[in-house]
């Protein structure tokens, strides 16, 4: 058998793939494009001729292309009739279809869309969980084409109904989006899954072609090997688990959020800000003078309301690194199986009967992925908070009262010593390049009759105060802010402490799932691998070529499913017939 099966699967963006890419299957014994009519040339009073591998009526073919095929409980799903598919059968010229109500583009091609609501009947959803997504009904379209000449061809999915031709990605016709196949309720198709866990299947598409028509000396024969042309596309498939603790999670981080205004306010009024302003100022005041001591410092410090809108529009971005994306507003965390296992090239030009590998090293790397993306979301936040506490408003309003010993009335105020900020908490914390601090606004007024050599003994004291108390302060906020136990350290801590849950809840919801869900694609029954089955779909008779675009089955299941299955053949050659 000429096969190009395992040639022909480089399909990677699976765009528009046509059935006139089949004439390239043979140049000897015509062309699968070329399938418009059925005829047999006619000599003179009736006598028919055999003709070539376009005209010859000698062959009786079958195709077939059904979106929906499996068992359920042993029970054949093709037996519904709300996904029948569509079958065409040509014997010498004389064709057959079914269903009766397939639309014919011509007298050897049929098509049927797959019917509205379909994959929602109860039965499926019930026993499997299986449903179309709203808005897909009528997209798939089930085409078969039989050729008394020798050609047979099949196409489920995503299929021209004139052409034939399939496209796996969804947006051959200009659309951006492509719909989705299928959504598989895991917690129903799966006996471990006690999770709402969807598998969410994407613009799946196959096609099947056999020409088995040769030519021996001028007459057309039966190709011992015929030729052969099977192709799929799957536009996407991942899990799609429905996680209420995200909203949990968001809740009690915009919580967290909230409490930053309200500790700052605190940290200007009470705790050991201002303590440590006082006590760095009266330190600088008695470095700098034997002469003068501090007396009374009072301070006032004000902090404006951070804006924290930036940190708070996080609650709601949408997460992705590629394989795992985490929907923040809607509660959901959607895995690429396609990605995670092939990376860009998905799902597509795989060899036949490839099984999706989701074991234990699969749920680990997406709990794992799950996890990073969750610690860099909470750590964006604490970034963010960071940035809106530099941002924020700072004044300060110090007085030091200066005294003096006097030898008759002891200690006496002389002067005070008046220190000012306005500016934001940022000028004080650590900056990339490096900035010197802020210099305090310094202002002196003499108290009572003052004292004799005032101003000379008010220079150093002074000159310290305005050139220190910028590290003062810039070592309160370090205490304040980020110290332990400090209004950052614990606003992050309390931001990665409501992740937790949500990571192991993705974790929980996998774990069931590892070497028990089995997808596999590209199924060929005939190739070497394929998946024993107990389903029409799964099996093939002699010379009938079969691919199906996936099939998902589960351990411990009798349930097994078939997307986008082509079928192509059995070609059989009736000499003398006609």
């Amino acid at each position: 058998m000429r096969t190009s099966d395992a040639r022909l699967r480089t399909l990677a963006p699976l765009a528009a793939l046509t059935v006139a890419s089949m004439a390239l299957l043979t140049a000897t014994s015509g062309t699968l494009a070329a399938w418009t009519d059925d005829e047999y040339v006619s000599a003179a009073a009736g006598v028919m001729v055999a003709g070539d591998c376009t005209t010859t009526t000698l062959f009786q073919t079958e195709s077939a292309g059904r979106q929906l095929s499996g068992s359920l409980g042993g029970a054949e799903l093709d037996t519904l009739a709300a996904v029948q598919g569509v079958q065409v059968g040509n014997a010498n010229g004389t064709v057959t279809v079914a269903p009766g109500t397939a639309t014919q583009v011509d007298p050897v091609t049929h098509t049927s869309a797959l019917e509205a609501g379909a994959l929602g009947m109860p039965l499926l959803s019930t026993a499997v969980g299986l449903n179309q997504p709203a808005g897909n009904a009528g997209a798939y379209t089930q085409w078969a084409q039989a050729k008394a000449s020798g050609q047979a061809a099949g196409a489920a999915g995503l299929v021209s109904d004139q052409s034939g031709a399939i496209d796996g990605t969804g947006t051959a016709a200009g659309s951006t989006t492509a719909p989705t196949a299928a959504s598989v309720n895991l917690e129903s198709f799966v006996p471990s899954s006690e999770v709402a866990v969807t598998l969410d299947v994407g613009a799946v598409a196959s096609s099947a072609a056999v020409d088995a028509c040769t030519l021996t000396n001028g007459w057309p024969t039966l190709d011992p090997s015929p030729a052969v042309d099977r192709r799929y596309g799957i536009a996407g498939l991942g899990l799609n688990l429905s996680a209420g603790l995200i909203h949990t999670m968001t809740g009690s981080v915009s919580g967290t959020i909230d409490r930053v205004s309200q500790e700052l306010a605190a940290a200007a009024t009470t705790g050991s800000l201002r303590a440590a302003v006082k006590a760095g100022v009266t330190d600088l005041v008695s470095q700098s003078s034997d002469e003068l001591a501090a007396g009374s410092v009072t301070t006032e410090i004000t902090f404006g309301a951070p804006n924290l809108s930036a940190a708070r529009q996080l609650l709601t971005t949408p997460l992705t690194d590629g394989v795992v994306s985490i929907d923040l507003v809607n509660a959901t965390i959607s895995f690429d199986l396609a990605k995670l296992a092939y990376g860009s090239a998905g799902l597509n030009g795989l060899p036949a009967n490839t099984r999706v590998a989701f074991g234990a090293g699969a749920v680990q790397n997406l709990t794992q992925r799950t996890s990073a993306l969750l610690e860099a979301w909470g750590e964006a936040i604490s970034a963010e908070i960071e940035k809106a506490l530099a941002a924020t408003s700072f004044t300060m309003d110090t007085t030091v009262v200066l005294q003096a010993d006097d030898p008759l009335l002891g200690k006496i105020d002389v002067t005070e010593v008046s220190l000012g900020y306005a500016t934001t908490v940022g000028a004080f914390l650590p900056q990339t390049p490096p900035a010197p601090l802020p210099a305090p606004t310094v202002s002196t007024k003499v108290l009572g009759l003052g004292l004799p050599g005032l101003e000379a003994l008010l220079e150093p004291i002074t000159a310290a105060l305005a050139s220190g108390t910028g590290e003062i302060v810039a070592g309160a906020f370090d205490d304040t802010l980020f110290g332990p136990g400090a209004l950052v350290p614990m606003t992050a801590a309390a931001i990665q402490s409501a992740v937790l849950p949500v990571v192991d809840a993705a974790d929980s919801a996998l774990s069931p799932l590892a070497d028990t869900l089995t997808l596999t694609v590209n199924v060929q029954p005939d190739q070497p691998g394929a998946p024993v089955s107990a389903a029409v779909a799964g099996n093939a008779a002699d010379g009938q070529y079969k691919v199906s675009a996936l099939r998902i089955a589960a351990v411990g299941s009798t349930a097994e499913l078939y997307l986008a299955t082509a079928a192509a053949g059995p070609v059989v050659f009736q000499r003398g017939a006609g």
